[in-house]
């Protein structure tokens, strides 16, 4: 059922704020950043802002895990997506409408009218398919001059909220909950369809490599901390060629 008052959408979202911010009050939080400013969870102190990159079930986790500094959210004008631009802006997180398919223009121009902002972007939605990438965030990178900055966000007891396309991952109580941000990848401004398309799969192999590492690291092995910032390396592959993406 979709609510179209906009008091009532408001309501909701205080509510499910407040509820949230409870929750993650008795969570623990983990977070490691491959460039020290590469991250929304410190405060800048350069003019670099970046585009970061997440799937959309993390979305719950990266908004309330940590506090966020000059941080904008690339949110669908879909219904749904009023929910979430209510969310965002009471958790402190600037609503940038629009998407790859519906929007994309503007939100770039509003990218590109407010420089201080960094940018959150989940590239598999707003319809999925779940965890795959779209070249939307290598293209509005290159626009508005932010590096991509792959990320994986890793839970040790969470619920899995399902959803039409995606599920939504929610952490439990008293859980941990482990954020990394791998090395920022520069687009350049002149990037080509082509060109796009191919720093997509690099993404995409980053965040699945990320995801590997995270999930290795949760269960114990912080050994593999140090792959973090050596992009294509995975576990097995220290002291190897960086294993490539098959055919």
């Amino acid at each position: 059922m979709k609510i179209k008052s906009p008091i009532a959408n408001w309501l909701i979202a205080r509510v499910a704020t407040w509820l949230l911010r409870l929750l993650f009050l008795t969570v623990r939080v983990e977070h490691h950043s491959v460039a020290p400013e590469g991250t929304p969870y410190r405060k800048p102190t350069l003019a670099q802002r970046y585009c970061f990159c997440l799937w959309h079930d993390a979305i719950i986790v990266c908004v309330y895990s940590l506090k966020t500094w000059f941080l904008g959210g690339l949110i669908s004008r879909h219904q749904d997506g009023t929910y979430l631009a209510h969310a965002a802006k009471l958790a402190g997180i600037t609503p940038v409408r629009g998407s790859a398919s519906r929007g994309g223009a503007q939100a770039t121009r509003q990218l590109i009218d407010q420089p201080h902002l960094h940018v959150c972007i989940t590239p598999d939605g707003p319809r999925g398919p779940r965890r795959e990438m779209k070249d939307g965030i290598v293209y509005l990178a290159s626009r508005t001059n932010r590096p991509v900055v792959p990320n994986t966000v890793i839970g040790t007891n969470c619920w899995h909220i399902p959803g039409g396309w995606s599920d939504m991952l929610l952490p439990k109580p008293f859980s941990r909950i482990l954020l990394i941000a791998g090395t920022p990848i520069p687009i350049p401004a002149d990037s080509t369809r082509e060109q796009i398309s191919e720093y997509a799969d690099r993404i995409q192999m980053e965040m699945d490599r990320l995801d590997v590492l995270g999930r290795r690291i949760i269960a114990g092995d912080r050994s593999l901390l140090d792959l973090i910032g050596q992009e294509g390396v995975y576990p097995d592959d220290r002291g190897t060629a960086p294993r490539q993406k098959a055919a």
